[in-house]
């Protein structure tokens, strides 16, 4: 909805049977305001072609994240839908202990040089923007790279 709440209950005819209609309504249900703006920005997405442009972005950070993985000790895995990232920051790769402690520093180091996401632990849980470009994404990823070099020799891992 671009800002404005909106909700979909999307089922199977039989499931959608089994509700009575007043269990399945909502507060903002049938909004005309957040509808309008729900269409308007599926149309947007569909006419610019996002969809297109985050698949690619999807495949850049993949690489990215990997090539970073392979570099860096303490990243476990990585992973992407679309635009929604993650890396997993970990003890050790064999037993996959979460370093919630390593989360933490490289968050503060990457808000210092221009990057911030909600913190989670030791997932490092990134959403760029859809429309992002390439050379905006690989100074962010490059941004993410320093910061958890500079993690990894502070706490000896590197």
């Amino acid at each position: 909805g671009n800002g404005f709440p909106v909700t979909a209950m999307v089922a199977r005819e039989d499931i959608k049977a089994s509700f009575e209609l007043i269990s399945a309504s909502t507060s903002y249900g049938g909004n005309p305001m957040a509808c309008a703006a729900a269409l308007a920005s599926i149309e947007v997405i569909e006419e610019e072609g996002i969809l297109d442009h985050v698949k690619q972005m999807e495949t850049f950070f993949l690489w990215r994240m990997r090539k970073m993985q392979e570099e860096h000790p303490i990243i476990g895995h990585v992973r992407a839908k679309g635009c929604l990232l993650g890396i997993e920051l970990v003890k050790d790769r064999t037993t996959k202990e979460p370093f919630d402690e390593a989360g933490k520093l490289v968050y503060i180091r990457a808000f210092k040089k221009g990057i911030a996401w909600i913190p989670a632990g030791h997932i490092l849980r990134l959403s760029p923007p859809l429309i992002m470009d390439e050379e905006v994404a690989a100074k962010g990823m490059d941004i993410i790279d320093e910061a958890i070099g500079e993690v990894e020799k502070e706490l000896g891992y590197a």
